[in-house]
């Protein structure tokens, strides 16, 4: 198995947030009053409108406003105001460490790099995030679910990503953290690498950082030969 290409989640591998926009919005309704359950935490089973939204089908602000609907904001006009506010919030992103001294090195490897992104959000305000943090000018490749119509782990999303590249599976790996999304990876062909991962992850290769997957004995060498000049 030679790589050639690299794939990766966008969010938990190159950024996060200091509070989640799901924990963000549950305490925007608990600090106005309203009952919450406190175990509804992050490890959550995508609901039909979160699945709309990660497709395409509806709005970033339309699915806010039914979260906040769904939970007990029943006046429509306070409602307005809190999506503002939790959209606003989801641009609040922090780099995670060693992510484009890693790009970086791999990129001089040669590799293809590209994202595989699930959002809720345009493939413009993602990009404005990867640029935030430093990394979105080193990708040749996105595929991103609003603009495919699909998310993570559909198989149909990794094979766009793919077929950008005209790579096939046996050429590429994926690089994420979330469980589901590794197993996706995995059913489509695609060799795969955890880092920041969840516990339950399962991957051929498990690195502590960023920094990490320089170290990856898949990603030593991308198996073009080297022009002589």
């Amino acid at each position: 198995m030679v790589i050639r290409g690299i794939f990766f989640d966008a969010a938990g591998v190159f950024y996060d947030r200091q509070e989640s926009t799901r924990a963000f919005a549950l305490r925007l309704l608990a600090e106005r009053g309203y009952a919450v359950d406190t175990a509804e935490g992050e490890r959550h089973e995508r609901g039909p409108a979160e699945r709309a939204a990660m497709s395409g089908d509806i709005t970033p602000e339309d699915y806010w406003d039914g979260f906040l609907e769904r939970r007990g904001m029943a006046a429509a006009g306070e409602r307005p105001e809190a999506v503002r506010a939790i959209v606003a919030h989801s641009d609040q992103v922090h780099a995670l460490p060693g992510g484009r001294q890693a790009l970086t090195g791999l990129k001089a490897r040669s590799f293809t790099l590209g994202v595989i992104t699930d959002t809720m959000y345009s493939l413009e305000r993602k990009m404005g995030w990867l640029a935030r943090v430093g990394v979105a000018d080193l990708f040749d490749i996105v595929a991103c679910s609003t603009e495919l119509g699909v998310h993570k782990p559909d198989p149909a999303i990794y094979r766009n990503a793919l077929e950008q590249s005209g790579l096939t599976a046996d050429q590429a790996a994926f690089v994420g953290h979330d469980t589901r999304e590794l197993a996706g990876a995995r059913q489509v062909g695609m060799a795969t690498v955890a880092v920041h991962y969840d516990p339950d992850a399962q991957a051929d290769y498990y690195v502590g950082s960023l920094l990490g997957l320089l170290d990856v004995p898949i990603f030593q060498c991308n198996g073009q030969k080297e022009s002589v000049v």
